[in-house]
């Protein structure tokens, strides 16, 4: 199950859930000056390196994903949405032990602070929360993929959870294990951790 507190959320936030590996994300209202135009327009510079996923899902496609067998196109949730200032989207592939969740967030905004800076400083402030109240467990940073990342359990104890920002994207990705004992959270995190760094590197290839 994804853990998409550490959500940017477009409009006024959406609460998702989605069962089995899903997500679930908190409302959160926009700061002051969210109503701004598009990075396109405007007098104000726009600061990212990503405008848009290219699709309505990203592509799995990578030799992991491969292996894993799954296909390369996901189904999206009902509540994805594209904005001037953001763009939101969710899509699984399968259900139980073996799926993924994907949540890609892409923030838009021009002026100040830029679209990365807000990406940045909301993404550590919520990956921070998501500890604090207990729904990502046995967290810790992990490299090789975006400008941050971290890695943990989901508290249903079934989902290995990818957290990762990339200039002013978040990409959070949950992959479906079999139930776990907190004896073993830090063993099944680290065994899958290539997987999900190639997942999440897959994922933002599809960025742009």
């Amino acid at each position: 199950m994804v853990t998409s507190r550490l959500l940017i959320v477009p409009v006024f936030a959406v609460a998702l859930t989605v069962t089995g590996c899903g997500v679930e994300a908190d409302p959160v209202a926009l700061p002051p000056g969210s109503e701004q135009s598009s990075p396109a327009s405007g007098s104000d510079a726009f600061v990212g390196k990503y405008t848009k996923l290219n699709g309505t899902c990203p592509t799995l496609d990578g030799d992991t994903a491969k292996d894993l067998k799954l296909p390369a196109t996901g189904t999206p949730a009902d509540v994805n949405a594209d904005t001037p200032i953001s763009q939101l989207v969710t899509c699984t592939w399968g259900t139980g032990a073996g799926s993924v969740t994907v949540l890609v967030t892409i923030d838009r905004h021009t002026g100040t602070p830029t679209a990365e800076e807000r990406t940045a400083g909301q993404f550590e402030k919520d990956w921070q929360a998501a500890i604090d109240d207990g729904r990502t467990l046995a967290a810790k940073p992990v490299s090789g993929i975006g400008d941050q990342a971290y890695l943990g359990v989901h508290r249903d104890r079934q989902s290995i959870v990818l957290s990762t920002r990339a200039s002013n994207a978040e990409v959070q990705l949950s992959y479906g294990v079999a139930d776990m004992e907190p004896e073993s959270f830090a063993a099944n995190r680290d065994s899958n951790a290539d997987t999900m760094v190639a997942l999440g590197r897959d994922v933002l290839d599809d960025l742009s």
